[in-house]
């Protein structure tokens, strides 16, 4: 008797589960495509921009870095691009960046994230923090 409740159990479960996985892909609301320009790898001090796109037009995008949940910027574009800028690069733009938009209301109403670019800000070397830093350690031995 034990195994035939566990099976109904499982059947009275399952359609429902299966239905939400099903809904949530198809929503209103699809992951933004995202590109940087120009390319991926920029100079130290040197400027990219993201861009982040979306065929629906009043939305706002949000912009997030190397996974965290908190945007780390966002904008209200007329159309359905958003660009955001980043001059001067330093070291701690490096990074992944993914994007998402939502609609201006409240509460606002979430795509799924973009697919995420990689950022490289090249031309560390040259810091003059890290060779100080060295010889000092170099000193006491």
């Amino acid at each position: 008797p034990l195994p035939h409740p566990t099976l109904l159990r499982t059947w009275f479960v399952s359609p429902p589960l299966t239905a939400c996985l099903f809904v949530t892909p198809e929503g209103s609301y699809p992951k933004p495509s995202i590109s940087v320009s120009p390319g991926g790898v920029i100079p130290l001090g040197g400027n990219v921009t993201i861009r982040c796109c979306h065929q629906r037009l009043g939305l706002r995008f949000l912009l997030y870095k190397d996974g965290d949940g908190n945007y780390t910027n966002f904008t209200d574009p007329a159309g359905s691009e958003a660009e955001f800028p980043i001059t001067r690069a330093r070291r701690d733009h490096g990074g992944s960046y993914t994007c998402r938009y939502s609609k201006r209301t409240d509460p606002p109403d979430y795509s799924e994230p973009s697919d995420p670019v990689q950022i490289i800000v090249a031309g560390e070397g040259p810091s003059p923090t890290p060779p100080s830093t060295k010889e000092n350690s170099h000193r006491p031995r």
